[in-house]
């Protein structure tokens, strides 16, 4: 469960189904979690609003990790796997989450394009 608020529980699902499908349609993808935290966390802050918060802090391959967080400071990690899945501790609830600055929605192109392709497959359910 990602959060007791329940639009934010589904719309957090639904990311994660999207994360599933996009991840078929796109083979060369090692997984379909890896590289994807920023897009999965933009995309669900596209479908709540306000309800989430964006926030970043860099892993241990000192590379950005994004999530989100509620109001009510429930984690919204909806890409943990890319770390769990290989025994490495989660940044968003790990000591790495004692550094977390806030983050926005970025302009680049690809992760626009990536971000819309997601939104674009939970519109089909």
């Amino acid at each position: 469960m990602y959060s007791t608020d329940p639009e934010i529980q589904q719309q957090s699902e639904n990311v994660r189904a999207a994360l599933l499908i996009f991840f078929e349609r796109n083979p060369d993808m090692k997984s379909p979690y890896d590289g994807m935290c920023y897009v999965a966390s933009a995309t669900l802050k596209k479908l709540v609003g306000n309800q989430v918060r964006l926030w970043k802090t860099r892993d241990q391959n000192n590379q950005f990790h994004w999530w989100c967080e509620t109001r009510n400071g429930e984690t919204i990690d909806l890409t943990s796997e890319q770390y769990s899945d290989i025994n490495i501790e989660i940044p968003s609830i790990g000591r790495a989450a004692k550094k977390k600055e806030s983050g926005r929605i970025l302009s680049f192109t690809s992760y626009k394009k990536k971000v819309n392709d997601l939104l674009e497959i939970i519109q089909n359910f």
